[in-house]
């Protein structure tokens, strides 16, 4: 397949600058209704706000300790979105969701120089209204920062290595590794590395691991992340190398010591549910390429299938993981969406593809009925939008026979629509189930002790609190905590019936949260306290 014309790489003003501004829009829509989720969020948050207040751009910490498990970059930039927003979600948000429509718009540029602009902006599209990109553009985490930089070194390799780009992109495409490893560590390499090395032995060429041996290719990768690794390195020492380079990132990728085992093919469904609505073009997408005929099509096949073996065969898995897999999947999809047009009809992969989302969607609107049976109540408050998302598949395989673009349109807006739906009826839910913010009103900043609590809850508090919450082991530190004077106590539910019953304690419960969590006032019996 030959690459488009010049004039045709070249992505249009008008429809580049609504993508962006309706990628960013999506994005952001009440992202100051969302709480920090999980542990990770307040934990990552916390870091930042630290950073900040100390005016400290080097060692990270975590109530005042070293916090080695991840590099500086989310915390460099949402401790400069501190500065402009305050300390609070949406500005810890804030580096995600510009590097989310950094993702679309690289995604779209490339594909418009090797797809033409109306495949560019198809593929950009497709990440600007899917469910997962949408999620992680709206995690104070450093995933999308990752993907995206990936994305920019992955691509400048591409337009290189197809004789598009001249020869700085190799040095550019090293300066986007710093700056992967300056948000997630070594991955920033490994995965460029993985697609170059896929792209090596398909074609048989060494060309691109040469670029590896090149000093200034190598010396734009260490001008980028040489000052702070080398910073950090000098500050804490092996320390560093012990905690991040060997806990945090080779035993993760080897082991499941972090709890997030999954089998090899966990990331099937996470693709498919992930890029609705448009998931109905995956199949079509990798069946459809012709790597023998296309070296386009190679490449994409490189980027998507290297980095994909290797988070499916690592030992610890999630979902975010898979975002740097996004573009050229969705490259991919645009391009069979391309193809399945110039069909006009017949049953191909139009009608696959047709059948695929309204499987996807049927499943999405049934979801939350499913949901409230196993006693979820809150979670019919998700109907109109599994309502909208099977509505969406209809109107889609309606049309993908007779106008394969207006099919495409119907997707796109179905897809924005079922996010704004999304981002109206999901906060309530979430707050509820996987976010300790509520049990920490109460506190009003007085320390609060975690006894058996579960960590998404009690770990809120590293934000919701001011860090003032301390993990303790047993009732006995309850005991010595309140001999002058209440103290407040995060429990589980058994720790929560253990001190309700213990003899010269009297517990009152502030607040419930996730998971039968308790925020309890703890005092001495009779104390008159």
């Amino acid at each position: 397949m030959s690459l488009p014309s010049p004039a045709d790489q070249r992505l249009p003003k008008l429809a580049t600058g609504v993508l962006l501004l309706g990628a960013l829009l999506l994005a952001v829509f009440r992202a100051d209704q969302f709480p920090l989720l999980g542990p990770d969020e307040p934990r990552y948050t916390r870091v930042a706000v630290e950073m900040h207040r100390a005016d400290e751009w080097v060692r990270p910490t975590l109530q005042g300790e070293p916090w080695l498990e991840k590099p500086i970059l989310f915390y460099w930039l949402a401790s400069a979105a501190f500065d402009l927003f305050g300390e609070t979600e949406t500005a810890a948000r804030l580096p995600s969701n510009l590097a989310a429509v950094a993702l679309c718009g690289l995604t779209a540029l490339f594909g418009a120089r090797t797809l033409g602009a109306r495949g560019g902006l198809l593929a950009g599209g497709l990440l600007a209204t899917a469910i997962l990109p949408f999620v992680y553009a709206r995690a104070a985490s450093m995933d999308m920062l990752l993907a995206a930089s990936v994305t920019a070194a992955v691509a400048l390799c591409g337009l290189r290595l197809l004789g598009i780009a001249g020869g700085t992109a190799w040095p550019a495409a090293f300066a986007a590794m710093g700056l992967a490893t300056l948000a997630k560590g070594p991955l920033g390499i490994v995965l460029p590395l993985l697609v170059l090395l896929a792209w090596s032995a398909a074609t048989r060429q060494a060309v691109p691991l040469v670029q590896f041996l090149r000093p200034g290719n190598l010396l734009a990768l260490l001008l980028v992340a040489g000052p702070w690794y080398g910073a950090i390195l000098f500050d804490q020492g092996w320390h560093f190398v012990d905690v991040f380079i060997l806990n945090h990132n080779l035993a993760r990728m080897t082991s499941t010591i972090h709890n997030h085992p999954g089998p090899f093919w966990y990331y099937v469904p996470v693709l498919l549910a992930g890029l609705f609505p448009w998931s109905g073009l995956v199949v079509p997408a990798v069946a459809g390429a012709a790597p023998r005929r296309s070296r386009v099509d190679l490449f994409l096949l490189c980027w998507l299938l290297a980095p994909l073996a290797f988070f499916s065969s690592a030992g610890s898995k999630l979902p975010g993981y898979i975002l740097p897999c996004l573009p050229p999947l969705a490259l991919l999809c645009a391009q069979a969406a391309l193809r399945i047009d110039r069909e006009r009809g017949g049953w191909g992969w139009g009608r696959f593809a047709a059948l695929l989302t309204l499987v996807l969607g049927a499943v999405l609107f049934a979801a939350p009925f499913a949901w409230a049976r196993r006693g979820e109540t809150g979670a019919l408050a998700l109907w109109p939008a599994g309502a909208w998302a099977l509505l969406t598949a209809f109107l889609f395989s309606r049309r993908i026979a007779k106008d394969a673009f207006a099919a495409y349109r119907a997707l796109a807006i179905g897809g924005a629509g079922l996010l704004l739906l999304l981002a109206l009826s999901l906060p309530p839910l979430l707050a509820r189930l996987e976010s300790g913010r509520a049990l920490f009103a109460p506190a009003r900043g007085r320390e609060v002790l975690a006894w058996g609590a579960w960590r998404t809850a009690w770990m809120a508090g590293y934000f919701y609190n001011d860090g003032r919450v301390r993990e303790i082991e047993g009732i006995a530190d309850v005991a010595r905590a309140v001999e002058s004077g209440p103290a407040l106590v995060l429990a589980g539910p058994a720790q929560r019936r253990e001190l309700e019953r213990a003899p010269g304690l009297e517990a009152f419960a502030l607040a419930e949260g996730p998971r039968r969590n308790a925020l309890l006032r703890v005092k001495r019996a009779g104390s008159g306290f």
